[in-house]
């Protein structure tokens, strides 16, 4: 056979396979479990948020097997489905679509394949998360790509962006948007926030939420009468301060008129209650999850009711991304299921990836390393690899040869588990994505050192200074270990607490053993928010930061050592110092350790001199 017609050969069965299958071809096939049906309304919701480039879904979990083409041909099913019935289906994501998988950051510049996959998608109200921020190209892309791809649909209350060409500020985007649904004419109010980040790169600007919702085109547009709904999306954790600030503000002039809201963030499925007319959805991460919602009772142009008559019911379902839930929820099959539109994203996934090499194997997992499904000293844990074997295995500064040093890295810089078997270029960055490097201040007693380590971990009331929307230590550990345990909104009469080390993620009573395990979702509204019927998975907490004393002549309790830490966590370092009794100033006294090299590449090339692919390692 030519090589011409086995190309063509290879093509042809490619192309085959995704029209048979869609998702990725190395994919998965999703496994059966119980599931649950949606409740519909008059106004549907499709959800995502946290998706971190993870558009070629999870090539290595069933359960969310599923790519962003699955997901356009599953939207357009569901709004020909609310069509037919004469409801409305929106379409809505809440940020941080950047960083977190190759097919964002494996390319030069990063997310140039993401943004093109991205927009096909028709996403009628979208808006920025902290991570579209960071870095000054990143918050430019969204500015003149991510936002005119979708025109009139990215919202930004509460963001500007210093212009390029003009240096003067200006808001990212539009700050809110009225519209009318266009099946039941509901006439809505929509918003677009981000939670009070401080880390944003200088070329953007956040204000503060308390502050913008009583400026004056904020007052002006809650005050407008002729609403049947405000939709209130935004890259904040539904229990929050903001968006309880939000929904104080709105309800101090609207007493009675329905709220939504939508967010993300703590990367988790969660509902929240704010009263009886006003709920809000946060759809996990990842595109492990295409959160539903649905609204009924609502004012619509068919009938103009007083909203003081009516209590709406609000609806939600947490979907797994994998295609068996969405012929499930569709009424399809794999015969009827997919739209040519959702087959072609599927093979434009499958190009930009071979294009970018993310299946080139460094190595392979002898095991499953777990960021928080064992405890963290367990030898399965990703952090006790990391502080037992990658960081005094790796660490090393030509310029300081022979100084003994104590490493800090925060828990947060690793985002999602390790599978045993190949470790592929795509996985380095699923596993953490950043940029940062190191930094240290050198010859500090070990005492100190340690010192400031059990600061960060034991006291982290002292770094109230440094606040995020998931308190002091937020930006410290994984964004869902922030949500649990985590304090409710005062209003919704709910407290949920859980032991200091352990505890479920998510759980359930009712779950037997042959089930899949996965989401167990306990929320507001109870504990029937799961499609899929899943088994528990546990849930242990770990700690801020871990520490590794790396040492060339196994001396265990040196005199001094440099303190060595990634940079992204510098200003929790430095107060630390400072209540460790360590009289340094960061800003003079720091410098780059391992110039050159990242915490991410210390990884990969640590897996590429010790993992073999025949389950060999040292």
């Amino acid at each position: 056979m030519s090589f011409f017609f086995f190309s063509f050969f290879v093509t042809l069965l490619f192309t085959f396979s995704l029209t048979s299958f869609a998702r990725q071809p190395s994919a998965p096939a999703p496994l059966p479990a119980p599931l649950r049906n949606v409740t519909w309304g008059q106004l549907n919701f499709l959800h995502t948020t946290d998706t971190h480039g993870w558009l070629a879904g999870h090539l290595q979990e069933p359960s969310y097997a599923a790519d962003w083409g699955d997901y356009v041909s599953f939207a357009s099913r569901m709004r020909e489905k609310a069509d037919t019935q004469g409801a409305d289906l929106l379409v809505i994501d809440t940020g941080d679509r950047v960083e977190g998988n190759g097919l964002y950051d494996s390319s030069e510049p990063k997310g140039v394949y993401i943004s093109d996959v991205l927009r096909h998608q028709h996403i009628d109200l979208l808006s920025s998360g902290n991570h579209e921020l960071y870095k000054e190209n990143t918050s430019q892309a969204e500015f003149f790509t991510t936002v005119p791809n979708f025109r009139g649909n990215y919202l930004a209350s509460n963001i500007d962006i210093i212009h390029p060409t003009t240096q003067e500020p200006v808001p990212l985007a539009p700050r809110y948007k009225k519209f009318t649904t266009k099946n039941q004419g509901i006439r809505i109010v929509a918003f677009g926030f981000l939670f009070d980040f401080t880390k944003n790169a200088n070329n953007t600007i956040v204000r503060p939420v308390e502050d913008t919702i009583k400026e004056d085109w904020f007052q002006e547009a809650i005050r407008d009468k002729d609403v049947d709904l405000f939709l209130v999306i935004g890259h904040v954790p539904v229990h929050s301060k903001e968006y309880n600030a939000i929904f104080k503000e709105i309800r101090s002039t609207r007493w009675d008129t329905p709220i939504q809201f939508f967010g993300g963030h703590y990367h988790i499925r969660d509902f929240a209650r704010y009263d009886s007319k006003a709920y809000g959805l946060a759809s996990g991460r990842f595109m492990e999850t295409i959160g539903f919602m649905s609204i009924d009772g609502l004012s619509t142009s068919h009938q103009r009711i007083k909203p003081a008559l009516t209590t709406p019911n609000f609806h939600r379902m947490y979907i797994d991304n994998n295609l068996l839930s969405f012929y499930h929820h569709t009424g399809l099959d794999e015969e009827t299921f997919h739209t040519d539109h959702g087959q072609k994203v599927s093979r434009l996934i499958h190009q930009s990836r071979n294009a970018l090499q993310l299946d080139e194997i460094y190595g392979c997992a002898p095991r499953d390393l777990w960021m928080s499904r064992v405890r963290y000293t367990s030898d399965e844990s990703v952090y006790s690899w990391l502080e037992k074997q990658v960081l005094p295995q790796s660490l090393r500064d030509d310029s300081r040869v022979g100084k003994p040093a104590l490493v800090i890295v925060n828990t947060g810089a690793i985002r999602f588990d390790i599978f045993k078997g190949p470790f592929t270029r795509d996985t380095t960055y699923i596993v953490s994505p950043f940029t940062s490097g190191f930094r240290y201040i050198k010859d500090i007693p070990y005492e100190k050192a340690k010192l400031v380590v059990e600061v960060l971990n034991k006291q982290p009331q002292i770094l109230t200074d440094l606040h995020s929307p998931a308190g002091p230590v937020g930006m410290l550990t994984p964004p869902e270990q922030s949500a649990y345990p985590h304090d409710l909104i005062a209003d919704s009469g709910v407290n949920t607490a859980f032991p200091a080390d352990q505890a479920p993620l998510l759980s359930s009573s009712q779950f037997t053993d042959d089930l899949i395990p996965g989401y167990t979702t306990i929320d507001d509204a109870g504990t029937d928010g799961d499609d899929t019927v899943h088994k528990p998975i546990s849930f242990y907490r770990v700690p801020n930061c871990i520490q590794s004393l790396v040492s060339t002549d196994a001396v265990t309790n040196p005199a001094s050592v440099d303190l060595v830490y990634i940079d992204f966590i510098e200003s929790y370092v430095a107060l630390a110092a400072k209540y460790a009794g360590l009289n340094v100033d960061f800003t003079r006294d720091a410098d780059v350790y391992m110039p050159s090299t990242s915490f991410t590449g210390l990884i990969q090339d640590w897996i590429k001199e010790n993992w073999t692919c025949d389950h060999e390692t040292s």
